[in-house]
Parts: C-alpha cells; sequence; structure tokens
C-alpha cells in the first residue's frame, strides 16, 4: 500500500512524540497514538476502500479528507480498524450542506458534532447504546467521537481560539458519540424514521451544544414530558431564538416503555407533547431585543407563543442510556444546522 502522507522521524518517546505534536499545533490536547505507516496502512485497510478514496472536503480550510487521512487520525484517536466504516460515515454526514459544518467550526457558540450511530454496525464494534453511553469506559464511542474531532481540527483546519472562536466550549468537543438501544426500544429507531431499512447500519450526526439532565424520578409519562419541555423552554438556547433546528431527547427504555404504557405509543406521540408543552409566551420574553439576527417576531410562533423548533417532526427522540427511568437526557441544538443521516458502507 502506498500512503501519500509527509512522514516525520520523532524518537519513540511519548512525550517527545507530545512536545512534537504540541509545537505544530497537532492534537486536541491528549496523548495520541503515534500513526506509523503500518499502522495507518491497517486502518486503511479496515475501511475497505482505497487510501486515496476522496470522503469529503473539511470546512473551513476546505482540507480534503480522503481514506488515508482519516485512517491517520483514526490511529491518533485509537480507533480500531473496524471502526474505519463508521467514521467514514461520520465525515460524510458532517460535510453534508444541511450541516453546516463551516458554522460549527467557527462559531462562539459551544457545539459539536453529536453522533448517532444505529443498525448492526453497532454490535459489530461493541458501540456502547446503553448506560454511560455518553461517558467513559468504551473504546469504540470515545475514539470514534474522538477521531471525528481531530479530522476537524487537521483537516477542517478549526484550530482553537484561531478559527474555532467558542466562548467556552464543552467537553462533547472531544467526543461525543453513542449508539441508539433499539434493542429496548418500544419505538421505530432513528434511521429508520429517517428513511433507511432496520438492517442498515447508519451515523445520524446532530450539532448539539452539550447535555441537559432532567431528573424525573417519580410522577408518570406526562409529568416526565412536563419536566422535560420546562428543560427545552429556555430562552436563550439557539434553538428558540433561531427558530429552527433538531433538537434532541435522549429518553431511557425504562421512560420509553412507560409513555407507551400511558398512551404515548410512537415517538411522533411524544413529539407532539413535547413541541406543546415546550412553547413559551412572547411576553416572557426581555423587552429589549437579545438577538438581532432573529428577531423575535420573526421566530417559530405559534400565535402568542414562541417554539422550540418549526415543528413537531423536528424534534429528535433517542432511546438510549441505562434502563430505569430516572434521568432524560436533553440536547440543545446549534439551530444554524439540521441533522444529517448517512449509511454505513
Amino acid at each position: 500500500m502506498r500512503l501519500l502522507s509527509d512522514r516525520h522521524e520523532v524518537a519513540d518517546d511519548p512525550e517527545v512524540i507530545q512536545a512534537y505534536l504540541e509545537a505544530r499545533e497537532w492534537g486536541d490536547g491528549l496523548p495520541v497514538v503515534p500513526p506509523t505507516p503500518e499502522r495507518v496502512e491497517g486502518m486503511v485497510a479496515g475501511s475497505g476502500r482505497p487510501a486515496d478514496d476522496v470522503i469529503a472536503e473539511v470546512d473551513p480550510r476546505k482540507g480534503v479528507a480522503t481514506v488515508e487521512k482519516i485512517a491517520v487520525n483514526a490511529v491518533m484517536a485509537g480507533c480500531r480498524p473496524d471502526y474505519m466504516p463508521v467514521l467514514i460515515a461520520a465525515v460524510e454526514a458532517v460535510t453534508d450542506p444541511a450541516f453546516n459544518l463551516h458554522g460549527i467550526q467557527c462559531t462562539t457558540n459551544p457545539v459539536g458534532p453529536l453522533l448517532v450511530v444505529n443498525g448492526p454496525i453497532r454490535h459489530a464494534i461493541g458501540l456502547n447504546s446503553g448506560r454511560n453511553a455518553l461517558g467513559p469506559g468504551c473504546r469504540a464511542n470515545a475514539t470514534i467521537g474522538r477521531a471525528l474531532r481531530l479530522i476537524l481540527l487537521h483537516v477542517g483546519g478549526a484550530l482553537p481560539g484561531r478559527v474555532d472562536k467558542a466562548i467556552h466550549g464543552m467537553p462533547g468537543k472531544y467526543t461525543f458519540c453513542l449508539g441508539e438501544n433499539e434493542e429496548e426500544s418500544p419505538w421505530e429507531p432513528l434511521h429508520v424514521e429517517r428513511g433507511f431499512r432496520a438492517e442498515e447500519s447508519t451515523v445520524t450526526a446532530v450539532g448539539a451544544q452539550g447535555t441537559h439532565n432532567v431528573l424525573a424520578l417519580a410522577g408518570g409519562a406526562r409529568e416526565a414530558l412536563i419536566l422535560t419541555a420546562d428543560a427545552m423552554a429556555t430562552m436563550g438556547n439557539n434553538n428558540v431564538l433561531y427558530g429552527q433546528g433538531n433538537p434532541l431527547v435522549f429518553f431511557s427504555s425504562g421512560h420509553a416503555r412507560q409513555f407507551v404504557q400511558q398512551g404515548y405509543r410512537t415517538k411522533r406521540d411524544v413529539k407532539a407533547a413535547l413541541f406543546e408543552l415546550s412553547k413559551i409566551p412572547v411576553s416572557r420574553f426581555p423587552e429589549r431585543e437579545v438577538f438581532p439576527l432573529v428577531p423575535l417576531r420573526e421566530r417559530a410562533l405559534d400565535g402568542d407563543d414562541v417554539c422550540v423548533a418549526r415543528r413537531p417532526e423536528d424534534l429528535l427522540v433517542v432511546v438510549a442510556g441505562g434502563p430505569e427511568p430516572y434521568h432524560i437526557c436533553y440536547c440543545p441544538n446549534f439551530a444554524d444546522t439540521w441533522a444529517v443521516t448517512k449509511r454505513v458502507l
């Protein structure tokens, strides 16, 4: 296999390697696996595609993400070769024009790509869809998300402080990846909702602003939805200020079963309830305009209420995490972006 990337001779010492990367503004600040030719070749082989196959141009630099360049970053992140098809689909998703990667890479907002993986590939690579799926402990979740971030840095050129202008940033900009717990869900999975077959594997990229925990220990389905909608109805969220986008909610399988038992039989029922319950009266907003890019009267309005999205169908509902009906996870959306789903080949 002929690799085209530049070669760099560095002493086989972790501290020397890290210093070498830092001097060139490479990496994400964490130690990396050195991308030796042998490791990169193995990663390319795991993709099943030629090393020089062009996958996408990555904004804002318009860097060319070939299979080889993706493989280099996958090695650095600690991926296994069999993760490559998922990572390639993730690159395709975030570079789709609807995702608005340029805006996400350069904004002051604390946004990063959240990857939701569906289909049989989850089990094939050991991706965590259950307890602590957005936390530490699973190599696939951690390294696929991290590899995408390294690609956004190295190929896309979004260097923190110079191109990436995030005021605070967020931990999800290191890694933000999980699977949907399809087997424990009473509803159709995300990729089937979005037009794919159940037996296909997909990656959905969402421009997410982090996570907001909702504690719903008691009560019933209606009460849990009221609490979730209250978390969504935040006047300063981008979804509310832009009046568009794909806000995402992760429900445990326990909550999902509770919803079905109490009349919310489909994701559509849940979305409709959340959409109605999260409306914010115009009268609650400050008298002085706080977001002149989209004035209050130009947002997603329903009479005298401001909505968190244009329509209920724009909300994303995913079943993931541990089984207990305790915690709900809300992920506000950058809003100047749309979720994109790509098939894993």
